[in-house]
């Protein structure tokens, strides 16, 4: 057995005395690893990072790898487990079919968010179609993990994300057969060291009403739902039956958003797409039309709050935590 697997299990029933649970019950054993000089170096984490806890716990550990295993000695950094207040909302942003340009308005909700305040993490859940990194202008990343298994999200602006384009080389697609997924969405939501500090979680699901979104449910049950769509009648009928889908599996719509709604053009509007999808499905749907978005050159750029887009936005936001 690896010489590091060896301590873990070794040192994993000594008790936290200030929780009176084991090592392995609070998952506390963060870092194991060995330097040149023989001596074993930690990094744990307490209940409550006071002298007498650390004190019992090096002691009991000292024990184990200095006498039973014969390491030179132990270095061991303690770290406080950090305590929520509050549990993190999930919102699913959902569309009907692709190109209405849902993960774009993903990204710029995220930052309306963060502007009020909030700390956000992105889940780019669009599997096979993900763009996120793309939207954010950071592609050239890899997700990088740590001793146990878990990975580390990426970060921009505040903004923490996880998404399946740093998996594979650029270029390149990601091809799953269904069961596969489930272990997508696993190491995105049970896997990934998010900070504990998030507020709220923003999951932009795939086009449609495939595995992904019948599989969500197991990692987040208390989910809520909008439902992009742009002003086309045929883009509305979907996103219509994408609703109802939702429904059907017990998740909670709380409201539509219509994106590319009009252009505007010296304070005149401009219905290029049409009219009223959003209306019409928010009213098929018995939910509140959320938002209706301009077409702007912010389709790939984060609009400024400065700006009329930003400013839609920062209300969406709003709207949003209220509904949360």
């Amino acid at each position: 057995m690896d010489e590091i697997l060896v301590i873990k299990e070794k040192i994993s029933k000594i008790i936290d005395p200030s929780t009176n649970q084991t090592l392995e019950e609070n998952d506390s054993v963060k870092h194991v690893g060995v330097d040149e000089n023989n001596t074993v170096i930690m990094i744990i984490e307490v209940g409550e990072k006071d002298q007498n806890t650390t004190k019992q716990i090096t002691r009991d550990i000292a024990k184990v790898v200095k006498l039973e295993l014969g390491y030179a000695g132990v270095k061991i950094e303690f770290t406080k487990r950090k305590t929520r207040n509050k549990e993190a909302k999930t919102l699913l942003i959902a569309s009907g079919k692709g190109g209405v340009g849902k993960s774009t308005v993903t990204a710029n909700l995220a930052y309306a968010l963060t502007r009020l305040g909030k700390r956000v993490g992105i889940i780019d859940a669009d599997i096979y179609g993900a763009n996120m990194p793309k939207i954010f202008n950071a592609t050239n990343h890899r997700l990088m993990g740590d001793a146990n298994g878990k990975i580390y999200p990426f970060e921009k602006d505040s903004i923490q994300m996880v998404s399946t384009e740093y998996l594979v080389d650029e270029k390149r697609a990601l091809m799953l057969r269904g069961p596969m997924l489930g272990k997508v969405l696993k190491l995105f939501f049970e896997d990934t060291l998010w900070s504990e500090e998030i507020d709220y979680f923003l999951v932009d699901l795939p086009p449609g009403t495939g595995d992904i979104m019948m599989d969500l449910k197991n990692y987040s049950e208390d989910a809520k739902m909008v439902i992009v769509t742009t002003p086309q009648e045929s883009a509305a009928h979907i996103a219509i039956k994408a609703g109802y889908a939702a429904k059907d599996l017990s998740q909670d719509v709380i409201g539509v958003i219509e994106n590319m709604s009009y252009y505007e053009v010296n304070n005149e509007f401009h219905y290029i797409f049409g009219k009223d999808g959003g209306k019409k499905v928010a009213d098929e749907l018995l939910v509140e039309l959320l938002a209706t978005l301009p077409i702007t050159k912010y389709d790939k750029i984060i609009a400024e709050e400065t700006e009329m887009p930003g400013i839609i936005y920062l209300n969406l936001a709003k709207k949003i935590i209220k509904l949360l």
